[in-house]
């Protein structure tokens, strides 16, 4: 049993030792954050992992007062119930709220509806979805784009502006360099040197870099777009950044724009004159887009004749064809000879008529045998009889499909050896759902596997008109039926993880043996299972040097394990459970995209017990890396010291002053704005048009927040400043600890 309250105040409750609990655990660990876990389920193995971090446990289940108490709930800066069942949480929030009603409660509830109703009752509680939460990680991971991942700040309160759009971005060095010299205000925030496995993260912006190296950047979307960023990868940027922080669309920037709303959002959310060039590459793209939609659906149609007229219909066709015909040319010879009540005009066509009224048995009494010759008769019989035989049977053939096509769309069956250039989607759960939604906002086409013909989100798929083939995902003739062959992505989903890896390397093997390499129109390299593209003259994709900076490839370098072949590289998505377990998959067999739904989610349940606000999480470089913006607290370990000094180990986007606050200047504001180790400093662009929170307007907006987005290694941060903050997970929430005030009391709502 754990011990008492006060032997545990200052510290965070977790209820629920699964997956989630357990990475919730481990990041407040990370982050020198007290952790207490409440739970009577029987899993020796997390437990002894407890153990080994010294995190207290009380063996009891959360729904009781008592346990609660003696895991210090009434001074427990907030409480987490993160178990697998909805009703289980939402009774552990009822018990909590009673207990404790000025103490803040996290939720993992994955019903809207109840989520919802839940918040309205209980102010202190907020409830988070691990499905919304890590979907969007999973739509980034599955869509082939140089840019894998992008966010939105928020517009402005007045609502002029459609916000400021950070995106981030996978970049191949072109040059050996100074990053600053390079890419200039760019923010870098991962940096994988040629031939090497692990990466460096949140780099000084004065290292040098080679070509062959692997950088990841960050920038606003104007600075990326100037920098030679394709109109595809802007378009990909604005759908990722359509998700909010819980993974729900957002109206904010929705993919579906006019050309000069697009051309506003890449020049910062701001209402301006569309370039010509923008203009017409927006136009292209259209153009594209449109072309491949028709292309695509000639495709469908083709490949659904094909897919209807198997072979006992086509034979049974064959012989209704062929027996027209060689009637028609019997009758045309004999029957005006020999059927004396035959007109003199009678020719082939009459003859083609005479066939078919025989053979579908149907008499008008234009046309007879009675008064032929008895040959002609004994002809006539045998054609009434197999004409009509072989008519019933092309009948049948043709109600079948059209009864088995009403049952596959009505179910949501069938239709996946139509598509081409699709996702495979392997397992519906609620991550799974939530990936389904983003990628159909994304515009690609998606095949979904499911071995539960019961399961509860198989409705959904079917009114989306997704293609759902009913089998087990490891099954190699489960993956040939979802059209493996011509996919472009497969992302195993399922809640198994040795499952999820055995349908990856299944699929990475038909898809090897089904495409052989031919000699390629482009030079293609690969490491670790990634795809780097060039031109055959060793120059790198898109290139355009504006303003300084850079021009980022137009080709999906990006983090993915892929398998190349035949013009076709088949992107490889799995989830997985276990840290270690994405490691040694990236280790032992190059898959590259091995994310971890807990991992996503987890520092959003963290932000809401501990008070910050997470914008977004994405993985680089295999981590789990989050973008937050905290209020500098009075007292708290962040005023005073310059941002050089603070060594935080995270990345400074921008500042966020009020009017009247008054502090250092930049002593040199072309130089880097950073807390990592180095003390060095990075930016998120030129000073300009969004505040922090949310102060996205011209400079005479009225009094509120300015944004600072070169903020020097020489600022110093004062209290009620607002910071836009990138880095590692466990960085982000040692910052926030450093944060708080050194007598922290219990949150507050």
């Amino acid at each position: 049993m754990g011990a008492t309250g006060s032997a545990h105040a200052d510290h965070v409750i977790v209820c629920g030792l699964n997956d989630l609990g357990l990475s919730i655990v481990e990041q407040l660990d990370a982050a020198g954050v007290r952790a207490v876990v409440v739970d009577d389920h029987d899993a020796p193995g997390l437990r002894r992992r407890l153990e080994r971090m010294g995190v207290t446990l009380v063996p009891e289940s959360g729904r009781l007062p008592e346990s609660l108490h003696d895991a210090g709930l009434g001074t427990a800066l907030a409480l987490i119930t993160c178990h697998d069942r909805d009703l289980e949480n939402l009774q552990i929030c009822l018990v909590a709220a009673d207990s404790a009603p000025r103490t803040r409660i996290v939720a993992s509830i994955s019903n809207v509806g109840l989520g919802e109703q839940l918040q309205d009752a209980f102010a202190q509680v907020r409830v988070r979805s691990v499905g919304d939460l890590a979907g969007p990680g999973f739509v980034e991971a599955c869509v082939r784009s140089t840019v894998i991942h992008a966010f939105t700040l928020d517009a402005p309160a007045d609502g002029a502006g459609a916000g400021e759009i950070f995106a981030v971005v996978d970049e191949e060095a072109p040059t050996e360099a100074p990053f600053r010299a390079l890419y200039g205000d760019l923010t870098p925030v991962a940096l994988r040197r040629a031939g090497e496995r692990l990466a460096e993260l949140c780099p000084p912006r004065d290292v040098v870099v080679a070509p062959g190296d692997r950088l990841v950047v960050m920038g606003r979307l104007a600075e990326l777009r100037a920098g030679g960023l394709a109109v595809d990868d802007v378009h990909d940027a604005r759908v990722f950044a359509s998700f909010t922080a819980d993974g729900r669309p957002s109206t904010a920037a929705t993919p579906a724009i006019s050309p000069v709303g697009a051309a506003a959002a890449a020049a910062g959310g701001t209402s301006v004159e569309a370039p010509a060039g923008l203009w017409s590459g927006l136009r292209a793209a259209r153009l594209r887009r449109a072309g491949r939609v028709r292309l695509r659906r000639l495709r469908e149609l083709a490949a659904t004749v094909r897919a209807e007229l198997d072979r006992p219909f086509r034979r049974a066709l064959a012989v209704v064809t062929s027996v027209m015909v060689v009637s028609t040319i019997v009758l045309t010879l004999t029957y005006k000879d020999n059927n004396p009540a035959a007109p003199e005009n009678f020719d082939a066509l009459d003859a083609l008529y005479l066939t078919v009224e025989t053979m579908v048995t149907v008499g008008f009494g234009d046309y007879a045998f009675g008064a032929a010759d008895p040959w002609l008769q004994a002809y006539g019989v045998c054609l009434m009889l197999f004409g009509a035989l072989s008519v019933a049977v092309v009948y049948a053939f043709i109600t079948n499909v059209i009864i088995s096509r009403r049952l596959e769309r009505s179910f949501g069956l069938g239709q996946a050896s139509t598509v081409r250039k699709h996702v495979i989607l392997c397992g519906l759960g609620s991550v799974g759902l939530a990936t389904m939604e983003g990628l159909l906002r994304a515009g690609e086409q998606i095949v979904v596997i499911e071995r539960d013909v019961k399961n509860r989100y198989l409705p959904v798929a079917r009114e989306r008109g997704v293609p759902v083939v009913v089998g087990d995902a490891t099954v190699r003739s489960t993956l040939l039926e979802a059209g493996v062959a011509h996919a472009a992505t497969i992302a195993a989903m399922t809640s198994d993880g040795h499952a999820n890896l055995e349908t990856v390397l299944s699929a990475r093997e038909i898809r090897a043996s089904a495409h052989r390499p031919r000699p390629g129109r482009r030079t293609r390299l690969t490491e670790g299972g990634r795809r780097l593209a060039r031109r055959t003259d060793g120059t790198a994709g898109a290139t355009g040097d504006v303003g300084g900076t850079a021009g980022l490839t137009g080709d999906a370098g990006g983090a993915g394990g892929e398998v190349a072949g035949s013009g076709a590289r088949l992107r490889i998505v799995m989830r997985v459970f276990d840290a270690t377990m994405a490691d040694e998959v990236e280790r032992r067999f190059g898959i590259h995209t091995a994310r971890s739904a807990t991992a996503l989610a987890a520092p959003h349940f963290l932000a809401a017990a501990m008070g910050h606000e997470v914008i977004s999480a994405f993985y680089v470089e295999g981590t789990p890396f989050l973008v937050a913006r905290l209020t500098i607290r009075a007292g708290g370990g962040l005023v005073g010291p310059a941002l050089a000094e603070l060594a935080t180990g995270t990345r400074v986007l921008a500042v966020a002053r009020c009017q009247g606050s008054e502090g250092p200047q930049d002593e040199a504001p072309d130089t880097a704005g950073t807390t990592d180790t180095a003390g060095s400093s990075g930016t998120a662009g030129s000073s300009g048009a969004a505040g922090v929170a949310g102060a996205a307007g011209s400079a005479d907006a009225g009094p509120g927040p300015t944004a600072d987005y070169r903020p020097g290694r020489h600022t110093r941060l004062q209290a009620g400043d607002e910071l836009l903050v990138v880095g590692p997970v466990t960085r982000i929430i040692g910052m926030v600890r450093r944060n708080q005030l050194a007598g922290h009391a219990p949150a507050q709502p």
